[in-house]
């Protein structure tokens, strides 16, 4: 029996998905059809918070660092603790929206936001866009291959749930299309991302005030006290911050 590992693997699975990254960002994806019953029972499992690995998310994943405070290792409650509440936050926030811009800095491999969408989905929020931003979305980067796979299967996904998706490598790209088209984001997460919540007051803030709206959430999960506090690096608990 063969075993695939590492970019060998992501490179054959690339292959199951087309994708395709428009100049502004806008993403188009398709994958082979989606088994209906498996997405049944995938929405199903998702309003309830629950993590179902199907043909539809199973290039998905989340941050496993160990030592980190976020991760299921050290801290098994942190993110779905995170997850529902943050879930009951945003729906209360956008009852009045009739449409929902959603961006998430630092997404990943993007379980966490596959998760969350589902849920908001399930409950009605009017999500049309998503935006999605992280810097191994940049071909050159060194994990690309992975999250290419990762990105080609989530917006497949969401692209048949009537969803737009966009993806940039820079948070400076991000801000600077977000301006231009005049897409500002009613949510924002920021979810276990250590480079961003080291340069919050740097370049975080300051690209918030330009782009959330003015009744827009920002919601971070952190391993310090605050997305823009110190904390201790060291602690077994994890910080949830909703500002908004």
């Amino acid at each position: 029996m063969t075993v695939l590992v590492g970019e060998v693997l992501w490179h054959q699975r690339a292959e199951q998905f087309f994708l395709d990254v428009a100049a502004d960002g806008y993403v188009v994806a398709s994958c082979a059809e989606v088994n209906e019953a498996e997405a049944t029972e995938l929405k199903r499992q998702s309003e309830l918070g629950a993590w179902h690995v199907c043909s539809v998310n199973d290039c998905l994943a989340e941050c496993v660092a160990a030592g980190c405070s976020c991760s299921r290792s050290v801290n098994p409650v942190a993110r779905d603790a995170f997850l529902r509440t943050t879930a009951e936050r945003i729906i209360k926030h956008t009852a009045e929206h009739a449409e929902v811009c959603y961006t998430s800095l630092g997404s990943g491999l993007l379980r966490f936001d596959f998760s969350l969408l589902e849920m908001l989905l399930s409950r009605g929020v009017p999500v049309t866009s998503v935006h999605l931003v992280d810097s191994q979305y940049e071909p050159d980067a060194q994990g690309y291959m992975r999250h290419r796979v990762a990105l080609a299967q989530f917006a497949s996904w969401f692209t048949l749930r009537g969803v737009e998706v966009y993806v940039h490598y820079s948070l400076e790209r991000y801000a600077f299309e977000a301006r231009r088209t005049s897409a500002l984001p009613a949510i924002v997460m920021q979810v276990d991302c250590f480079e961003l919540t080291a340069a919050f007051d740097k370049e975080v803030k300051p690209a918030l005030e330009e782009v959330l709206q003015i009744d827009g959430l920002y919601c971070a999960l952190t391993s310090r006290e605050g997305a823009s506090g110190a904390g201790s690096m060291g602690s077994t608990c994890a910080w949830a911050e909703m500002n908004g």
